[in-house]
């Protein structure tokens, strides 16, 4: 992967970078998502292998497309 580099006035300039500590034993290998707050992590959560992230839109496109109906459900 690229080293990511903004480009002002024909000087090279590093990115800024968010150091992080993460809440995983040192062997760890996968994937983990952070909550990122002005700047701070507010929390980090490991990703298991069954789990997977989407937006909104794209959990309803997969829905419609499997021909899923959800149906709200009072309990009154």
């Amino acid at each position: 992967m690229a080293s990511q580099q903004t480009i002002m006035h024909g000087v090279q300039n590093p990115s800024p970078v968010l150091n992080v500590d993460l809440h995983v034993l040192p062997d760890f290998t996968g994937r983990v998502v952070l909550h990122i707050e002005n700047g701070r992590v507010i929390c980090d959560r490991r990703l298991f292998d069954d789990e997977h992230i989407c937006s909104l839109a794209t959990f309803i496109e997969m829905a419609r497309e499997m021909e899923l109906r959800l149906e709200e459900i009072s309990n009154g």
